[in-house]
Protein backbone atom coordinates (compact mmCIF):
# COMPACT_ATOMS: atom_id res chain seq x y z
CA UNK A 1 0.00 0.00 0.00
CA UNK A 2 2.69 2.40 1.01
CA UNK A 3 4.53 2.28 -2.48
CA UNK A 4 1.08 3.63 -4.21
CA UNK A 5 1.06 6.57 -1.83
CA UNK A 6 4.30 7.68 -2.57
CA UNK A 7 3.29 6.85 -6.40
CA UNK A 8 0.35 8.79 -6.26
CA UNK A 9 2.31 12.05 -4.19
CA UNK A 10 5.18 11.85 -6.95
CA UNK A 11 2.30 11.47 -9.64
CA UNK A 12 0.54 14.56 -8.22
CA UNK A 13 3.84 16.73 -8.14
CA UNK A 14 5.38 15.59 -11.40
CA UNK A 15 1.80 16.42 -13.27
CA UNK A 16 1.55 19.65 -12.14
CA UNK A 17 4.83 20.88 -11.98
CA UNK A 18 4.49 19.87 -16.07
CA UNK A 19 1.18 21.48 -16.86
CA UNK A 20 2.23 24.51 -14.66
CA UNK A 21 5.46 25.33 -16.47
CA UNK A 22 3.63 24.53 -19.76
CA UNK A 23 1.55 27.46 -19.44
CA UNK A 24 4.36 29.48 -17.84
CA UNK A 25 6.58 28.75 -21.16
CA UNK A 26 3.77 29.00 -23.83
CA UNK A 27 0.59 30.73 -22.10
CA UNK A 28 -1.70 28.23 -22.50
CA UNK A 29 -1.87 24.38 -21.61
CA UNK A 30 -2.77 21.89 -24.60
CA UNK A 31 -4.74 19.36 -23.29
CA UNK A 32 -4.20 17.26 -26.58
CA UNK A 33 -0.80 16.99 -26.20
CA UNK A 34 -1.14 16.37 -22.69
CA UNK A 35 -3.32 13.46 -23.21
CA UNK A 36 -0.84 11.98 -26.07
CA UNK A 37 1.77 11.77 -24.27
CA UNK A 38 -0.23 10.30 -21.50
CA UNK A 39 -0.98 7.53 -23.50
CA UNK A 40 2.00 6.89 -25.20
CA UNK A 41 3.83 6.73 -21.75
CA UNK A 42 1.28 4.83 -20.07
CA UNK A 43 -1.08 2.46 -22.72
CA UNK A 44 1.50 0.51 -24.63
CA UNK A 45 2.77 -1.28 -21.74
CA UNK A 46 -0.44 -2.40 -20.17
CA UNK A 47 -1.58 -3.15 -23.76
CA UNK A 48 1.63 -5.69 -23.91
CA UNK A 49 0.84 -7.23 -20.23
CA UNK A 50 -3.19 -7.51 -20.27
CA UNK A 51 -2.69 -9.49 -23.97
CA UNK A 52 0.12 -11.30 -22.39
CA UNK A 53 -2.71 -12.08 -19.54
CA UNK A 54 -5.61 -12.72 -21.58
CA UNK A 55 -3.51 -15.13 -23.56
CA UNK A 56 -2.40 -17.46 -20.44
CA UNK A 57 -4.70 -15.86 -17.54
CA UNK A 58 -6.56 -18.70 -17.82
CA UNK A 59 -4.02 -21.24 -17.99
CA UNK A 60 -2.49 -19.52 -15.08
CA UNK A 61 -5.51 -18.68 -12.89
CA UNK A 62 -8.31 -21.71 -12.30
CA UNK A 63 -11.58 -19.84 -12.97
CA UNK A 64 -10.56 -16.67 -13.74
CA UNK A 65 -12.72 -14.23 -15.82
CA UNK A 66 -10.21 -13.10 -18.38
CA UNK A 67 -12.33 -11.53 -20.64
CA UNK A 68 -14.03 -9.09 -18.14
CA UNK A 69 -10.67 -8.67 -16.17
CA UNK A 70 -9.18 -7.24 -19.56
CA UNK A 71 -12.08 -5.07 -20.38
CA UNK A 72 -12.38 -3.98 -16.70
CA UNK A 73 -8.54 -3.03 -16.48
CA UNK A 74 -8.23 -1.87 -20.19
CA UNK A 75 -11.04 0.49 -19.77
CA UNK A 76 -9.44 1.95 -16.68
CA UNK A 77 -12.26 0.90 -14.17
CA UNK A 78 -10.73 -1.14 -11.85
CA UNK A 79 -10.36 0.89 -9.26
CA UNK A 80 -14.44 1.12 -9.24
CA UNK A 81 -14.55 -2.55 -10.56
CA UNK A 82 -12.49 -3.55 -7.41
CA UNK A 83 -14.45 -1.75 -4.56
CA UNK A 84 -17.88 -2.64 -5.66
CA UNK A 85 -17.10 -6.40 -7.06
CA UNK A 86 -13.90 -7.23 -5.94
CA UNK A 87 -12.32 -7.94 -9.57
CA UNK A 88 -10.02 -8.28 -11.43
CA UNK A 89 -8.48 -10.21 -8.81
CA UNK A 90 -5.56 -11.57 -10.55
CA UNK A 91 -4.88 -7.96 -12.06
CA UNK A 92 -5.95 -6.00 -8.82
CA UNK A 93 -3.16 -3.56 -9.40
CA UNK A 94 -4.43 -2.15 -12.18
CA UNK A 95 -6.79 -0.28 -9.84
CA UNK A 96 -4.20 2.09 -8.97
CA UNK A 97 -3.50 2.99 -12.85
CA UNK A 98 -7.26 3.48 -13.13
CA UNK A 99 -7.08 6.38 -10.04
CA UNK A 100 -4.29 7.88 -12.01
CA UNK A 101 -5.98 8.23 -15.53
CA UNK A 102 -9.08 9.33 -13.62
CA UNK A 103 -7.21 11.78 -12.00
CA UNK A 104 -4.84 12.59 -15.66
CA UNK A 105 -8.90 13.59 -16.77
CA UNK A 106 -10.07 15.95 -13.94
CA UNK A 107 -6.86 17.67 -12.79
CA UNK A 108 -5.69 19.29 -16.28
CA UNK A 109 -8.80 20.76 -16.09
CA UNK A 110 -9.12 22.60 -12.71
CA UNK A 111 -4.68 23.86 -13.49
CA UNK A 112 -6.31 24.93 -16.81
CA UNK A 113 -9.13 27.16 -15.17
CA UNK A 114 -6.34 28.23 -12.57
CA UNK A 115 -3.99 28.67 -14.69
CA UNK A 116 -3.50 32.39 -13.99
CA UNK A 117 -3.39 32.67 -10.53
CA UNK A 118 -0.24 32.79 -8.44
CA UNK A 119 0.96 29.79 -6.76
CA UNK A 120 0.42 30.94 -3.55
CA UNK A 121 -2.93 31.47 -4.02
CA UNK A 122 -2.88 27.80 -5.84
CA UNK A 123 -1.54 26.42 -2.98
CA UNK A 124 -4.28 27.52 -0.65
CA UNK A 125 -6.83 26.27 -2.85
CA UNK A 126 -4.92 22.91 -3.09
CA UNK A 127 -4.61 22.75 0.73
CA UNK A 128 -8.39 23.51 1.13
CA UNK A 129 -8.81 20.55 -1.33
CA UNK A 130 -5.87 17.95 0.31
CA UNK A 131 -8.03 18.76 3.99
CA UNK A 132 -11.34 17.62 2.09
CA UNK A 133 -10.13 14.69 -0.08
CA UNK A 134 -9.04 13.40 3.53
CA UNK A 135 -11.59 14.23 5.70
CA UNK A 136 -13.99 12.37 2.77
CA UNK A 137 -11.92 9.13 2.88
CA UNK A 138 -12.43 9.15 6.84
CA UNK A 139 -16.21 9.79 6.78
CA UNK A 140 -16.39 7.08 4.17
CA UNK A 141 -14.45 4.80 6.08
CA UNK A 142 -16.17 5.10 9.08
CA UNK A 143 -19.82 4.99 7.40
CA UNK A 144 -18.97 2.16 5.68
CA UNK A 145 -16.53 0.14 7.55
CA UNK A 146 -15.59 -1.71 4.11
CA UNK A 147 -12.08 -1.82 3.53
CA UNK A 148 -12.39 -2.83 -0.26
CA UNK A 149 -14.88 -0.41 -0.61
CA UNK A 150 -12.88 2.99 0.69
CA UNK A 151 -9.48 1.51 -0.39
CA UNK A 152 -10.09 1.23 -3.87
CA UNK A 153 -11.99 4.41 -5.29
CA UNK A 154 -10.74 7.37 -6.75
CA UNK A 155 -12.62 9.79 -5.02
CA UNK A 156 -11.53 7.98 -1.47
CA UNK A 157 -7.29 7.94 -2.97
CA UNK A 158 -7.40 11.47 -4.61
CA UNK A 159 -5.59 13.23 -1.28
CA UNK A 160 -1.95 11.80 -2.22
CA UNK A 161 -2.60 13.40 -6.00
CA UNK A 162 -3.71 16.56 -4.40
CA UNK A 163 -0.57 16.73 -2.03
CA UNK A 164 1.13 16.29 -4.87
CA UNK A 165 0.59 19.39 -6.53
CA UNK A 166 0.41 21.20 -3.72
CA UNK A 167 3.91 20.24 -3.12
CA UNK A 168 4.69 21.68 -6.70
CA UNK A 169 3.32 25.43 -6.16
CA UNK A 170 4.69 25.19 -2.57
CA UNK A 171 6.60 28.64 -2.47
CA UNK A 172 8.58 26.71 0.27
CA UNK A 173 11.62 24.75 -0.31
CA UNK A 174 13.31 23.40 3.17
CA UNK A 175 17.34 24.52 3.82
CA UNK A 176 19.96 21.74 3.90
CA UNK A 177 19.86 20.66 7.55
CA UNK A 178 15.95 20.64 7.09
CA UNK A 179 15.78 18.57 4.29
CA UNK A 180 18.46 15.90 5.30
CA UNK A 181 16.03 15.72 8.38
CA UNK A 182 12.83 15.57 6.41
CA UNK A 183 14.29 13.03 4.09
CA UNK A 184 15.81 10.15 6.72
CA UNK A 185 12.77 10.31 8.95
CA UNK A 186 10.30 10.23 5.82
CA UNK A 187 11.95 7.01 4.98
CA UNK A 188 12.22 5.44 8.31
CA UNK A 189 8.28 6.36 9.00
CA UNK A 190 7.55 4.85 5.60
CA UNK A 191 9.59 1.57 5.93
CA UNK A 192 7.98 1.29 9.48
CA UNK A 193 3.99 2.06 7.58
CA UNK A 194 5.02 -1.01 5.35
CA UNK A 195 5.33 -3.07 8.64
CA UNK A 196 2.61 -1.37 10.42
CA UNK A 197 0.03 -1.18 7.65
CA UNK A 198 0.03 -4.60 6.26
CA UNK A 199 -3.41 -5.42 7.79
CA UNK A 200 -6.56 -4.23 5.91
CA UNK A 201 -7.96 -2.85 8.52
CA UNK A 202 -10.32 0.64 8.58
CA UNK A 203 -7.52 2.16 10.58
CA UNK A 204 -5.02 2.13 7.85
CA UNK A 205 -7.37 3.65 5.41
CA UNK A 206 -8.17 6.68 7.35
CA UNK A 207 -5.27 7.79 9.90
CA UNK A 208 -2.60 5.03 7.83
CA UNK A 209 -2.87 6.49 4.42
CA UNK A 210 -2.78 10.05 5.87
CA UNK A 211 0.44 9.57 7.64
CA UNK A 212 1.22 7.97 4.40
CA UNK A 213 0.42 11.26 2.19
CA UNK A 214 2.52 13.18 4.76
CA UNK A 215 5.10 11.20 5.04
CA UNK A 216 5.89 10.77 1.20
CA UNK A 217 5.45 14.58 1.20
CA UNK A 218 8.20 15.13 3.34
CA UNK A 219 10.46 12.65 1.10
CA UNK A 220 9.82 14.88 -2.07
CA UNK A 221 10.27 17.81 -0.51
CA UNK A 222 13.40 16.77 0.60
CA UNK A 223 14.59 15.86 -2.75
CA UNK A 224 13.08 19.02 -4.12
CA UNK A 225 15.42 21.31 -2.12
CA UNK A 226 18.01 21.32 -4.58
CA UNK A 227 20.41 20.31 -1.43
CA UNK A 228 22.07 17.05 -1.48
CA UNK A 229 21.28 14.68 1.05
CA UNK A 230 22.22 11.35 2.41
CA UNK A 231 18.61 10.18 0.88
CA UNK A 232 18.94 12.09 -2.54
CA UNK A 233 22.49 10.42 -2.42
CA UNK A 234 21.63 7.17 -2.18
CA UNK A 235 18.18 7.24 -4.73
CA UNK A 236 20.70 8.94 -7.20
CA UNK A 237 22.87 5.18 -7.12
CA UNK A 238 23.03 4.07 -11.24
CA UNK A 239 21.11 1.05 -10.09
CA UNK A 240 18.50 3.01 -8.55
CA UNK A 241 18.00 5.34 -11.07
CA UNK A 242 17.16 2.68 -13.58
CA UNK A 243 14.94 0.91 -11.79
CA UNK A 244 13.25 3.81 -11.29
CA UNK A 245 12.70 4.21 -15.05
CA UNK A 246 11.34 0.93 -15.56
CA UNK A 247 9.70 0.92 -12.71
CA UNK A 248 6.36 1.69 -14.52
CA UNK A 249 6.65 -1.59 -16.28
CA UNK A 250 7.94 -3.59 -12.64
CA UNK A 251 4.23 -2.65 -11.10
CA UNK A 252 2.58 -3.99 -14.37
CA UNK A 253 4.09 -7.33 -14.45
CA UNK A 254 4.93 -8.13 -10.63
CA UNK A 255 1.31 -8.28 -9.22
CA UNK A 256 0.25 -11.27 -11.79
CA UNK A 257 3.42 -13.11 -11.55
CA UNK A 258 3.34 -12.90 -7.61
CA UNK A 259 -0.69 -14.01 -7.84
CA UNK A 260 0.94 -16.95 -9.67
CA UNK A 261 3.78 -18.57 -7.59
CA UNK A 262 2.19 -17.21 -4.34
CA UNK A 263 1.25 -20.67 -2.60
CA UNK A 264 3.98 -22.40 -4.03
CA UNK A 265 7.36 -21.75 -2.23
CA UNK A 266 8.16 -20.42 1.17
CA UNK A 267 7.96 -16.02 0.92
CA UNK A 268 11.85 -15.24 0.70
CA UNK A 269 11.96 -17.60 -2.75
CA UNK A 270 8.74 -16.47 -4.27
CA UNK A 271 10.11 -12.77 -4.00
CA UNK A 272 13.66 -13.01 -5.58
CA UNK A 273 11.83 -15.04 -8.39
CA UNK A 274 8.57 -12.46 -8.92
CA UNK A 275 11.48 -9.19 -8.70
CA UNK A 276 13.32 -11.37 -10.96
CA UNK A 277 11.26 -11.79 -13.35
CA UNK A 278 9.55 -8.63 -13.33
CA UNK A 279 12.57 -6.94 -14.02
CA UNK A 280 13.79 -8.82 -16.87
CA UNK A 281 9.93 -8.31 -18.39
CA UNK A 282 9.79 -4.76 -17.41
CA UNK A 283 13.61 -4.09 -18.80
CA UNK A 284 12.70 -5.67 -22.53
CA UNK A 285 9.33 -3.40 -22.57
CA UNK A 286 10.93 -0.18 -21.44
CA UNK A 287 13.69 -0.76 -24.32
CA UNK A 288 11.87 -2.00 -27.03
CA UNK A 289 8.40 -0.46 -26.46
CA UNK A 290 8.44 2.08 -23.70
CA UNK A 291 11.84 3.90 -25.11
CA UNK A 292 10.57 4.06 -28.69
CA UNK A 293 7.09 5.25 -27.94
CA UNK A 294 8.90 8.31 -25.73
CA UNK A 295 11.00 9.11 -28.91
CA UNK A 296 7.57 9.02 -30.45
CA UNK A 297 5.91 11.79 -27.89
CA UNK A 298 8.84 14.39 -27.93
CA UNK A 299 8.32 14.27 -32.02
CA UNK A 300 4.58 14.72 -31.67
CA UNK A 301 4.87 17.18 -29.19
CA UNK A 302 7.58 19.10 -31.03
CA UNK A 303 5.29 19.54 -34.30
CA UNK A 304 2.35 20.96 -32.05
Amino acid sequence: MIGVDLFFVLSGLLITTILRSEFHQSGTISLTSFYWRRMLRLCPALIVMLTAYAAVGSLMFSGADVVSDVVAAGLYLSDYTMAIWGSPLNINHTWSLAVEQHFYLVWPLLLLATRRLADEKLAIILMTLFVAATTWRMIDVYLWQDWYWSYYRFDTRLSGLVLGGLIAVLPWRPEAKTAEFMGKAALYILALAVVLLRIKTTSSLDWGVLVADLASACLLLSLASGHETSTSRVLSKPVLVYLGSISYSIYLWHYPIARWLRDDMNPFVTLMIVASISIALAALSYEFIEKPLSTLKRRKVAVA
